[in-house]
């Protein structure tokens, strides 16, 4: 999860922002079809990756997107709440799956994944057309 961020700044540098958001929600949608495929301990293994890629991927190009949109002197606070934010997220997240896991179903916590992804594919897709124009 951590480890790929040594690489992913020089990947947004070569490649772009939005082809390595693409290459994130690609890691998301392989980490959904292997938890959905099968539930042994190898598959799992190898979905942690891809989920840890994902969100590497996604994490480090939406924060740093995040600061190229303000002033010199906004950018730092803004990251601080976008950071709070986030990280908030991923708590209550973290500590409501368990309770979601048990009343729904393992297929269902992956698929709820997939709308969340269409909007980031959508958001990506509009932010580039917009730029183009």
């Amino acid at each position: 999860m951590f480890l790929p961020s040594l690489i992913t700044g020089h990947l947004i540098k070569k490649f772009g922002y939005s082809k390595i958001i693409y290459m994130g929600v690609l890691f998301y949608v392989v980490t959904i079809i292997l938890s959905l495929f099968e539930q042994t301990f190898t598959n799992y293994m190898v979905a942690l990756i891809f989920l840890g890629l994902g969100w590497n991927f996604l994490f480090i190009s939406g924060t740093s997107l995040v600061v190229l949109t303000y002033k010199e002197e906004e950018k730092f606070k803004v990251q601080g709440i976008n950071d709070l934010i986030v990280f908030s997220t991923m708590a209550i997240a973290s500590l409501s799956a368990g309770i979601l896991l048990s009343l729904t179903s393992w297929e269902t916590m992956n698929l709820i994944c997939i709308p969340f992804l269409i909007l980031i594919i959508f958001s990506t897709f509009r932010a580039d057309v917009l730029i183009k124009k």
